[in-house]
């Protein structure tokens, strides 16, 4: 029985305790994660690691050319992230085996003949507006995503802040999806049916029209300068990454957040949030860094409703409801889609 049936009729699943369901989802879902910004990779490399055992590094070459390895030296296990760029090259800091963005090692102080296991896995990167991201497979399954019908130097992004929920990470990519959650955790009164699609290129997409119905001083603040209802768009990739665009009357504010899962059911956050750019050079200097600041701080307040609410939450598909169905839907989604990224060869 799928979440979907399960949800359609709670009392009939039978599909084990939640422990059991937990562990149909991987450790980390194979995807797209964010390092930071290209400033934190230079001069020093950055280790980046994951619940499922996978460490990695990440550095910037004297070109400016970016590289992610496997960060234990392939020849006795040596944290590269310790190590050092030498022009376009990682040295691991305790033989000097210089390794190149491709993962091959093109020098061995002792000798000159390299063996054929001296090499690193190297992982697929690019870096998007100042930002840059790595895919946690030898090969990237689906390209670096970006908003629909939008091109990035439309967008100015403001600066990444963080979020850690005490949440595992499935349940926080799936959040947007439960619908239900807008009105108590958010003020925001869902107006219509909410409409999911699967787009052609596999991410998965819900559209929702919502009503701010809140007091407090942001929301009065959004009311008056953005209107009272706008249309929420939230599009999914894999697990680890999702797109958030917020379509009011006057403006649009678009979110990117992407996922790290964290040891023991934790889920850091990173997400950046992006602004329209000016047309004129002048609002490009002035008007984008504030404007883009602006949203990230109200996107900032928002996102805070949910991190205490959803501390240790349990979820056990025998107990949902009809209401919880686009919820458990995209659980169901969010699994099979791991699956097709894990078989796929």
């Amino acid at each position: 029985m799928s979440l979907l049936e399960t949800a359609a009729h709670p009392r009939g699943a039978n599909r084990g305790d939640a422990q059991a369901r937990h562990e149909d989802f991987a450790a980390a879902p194979h995807s797209w994660y964010y390092l930071g910004h290209v400033s934190e990779v230079s001069p020093r490399p950055v280790r980046f690691e994951l619940p499922n055992g996978q460490a990695f590094v990440a550095f910037r070459t004297a070109s400016g050319r970016f590289g992610v390895l496997a960060a234990r030296c392939c020849h006795m296990g040596t944290d590269l992230a310790r190590g050092c760029v030498i022009g376009e090259r990682l040295a691991c800091p305790l033989h000097g085996w210089e390794f190149g963005p491709d993962g091959q090692c093109a020098r061995i102080p002792i000798q000159e003949q390299i063996p054929a296991f001296a090499r690193q896995t190297s992982y697929p990167v690019e870096e998007r507006r100042g930002h840059l991201f790595f895919y946690n497979q030898p090969e990237a399954r689906f390209p670096l995503p970006f908003f629909d019908g939008v091109r990035p130097e439309e967008l100015y992004p403001a600066r990444a802040f963080t979020l850690e929920v005490q949440a595992p990470w499935y349940f926080v990519a799936a959040n947007g999806f439960d619908v239900q959650h807008f009105l108590h955790a958010h003020d925001r009164r869902v107006v219509g049916e909410p409409t999911v699609e699967c787009t052609q290129d596999g991410a998965r997409r819900i559209h929702v029209r919502l009503q701010i119905t809140g007091n407090s001083f942001t929301d009065r603040l959004t009311r008056w300068f953005a209107g009272p209802e706008f249309s929420l768009t939230v599009t999914a990739w894999s697990g680890a990454m999702t797109f958030v665009q917020a379509a009011f009357k006057r403006t649009t504010t678009y979110g990117w957040a992407t996922i790290q899962p964290l040891p023991a059911n934790r889920t850091r956050l990173k997400i950046i949030v992006w602004a329209r750019r000016s047309r004129t050079p002048a609002g490009r200097l002035w008007l984008d860094p504030t404007s883009a600041w602006i949203r990230s701080f109200f996107i900032r307040r928002f996102l805070a409703s949910d991190i205490e609410r959803i501390v240790d939450v349990r979820y056990d598909p025998r107990r949902l409801l009809p209401a919880d169905l686009h919820f458990a839907r995209h659980l169901d989604w969010l699994r099979s889609m791991q699956d097709s990224l894990t078989l796929r060869p």
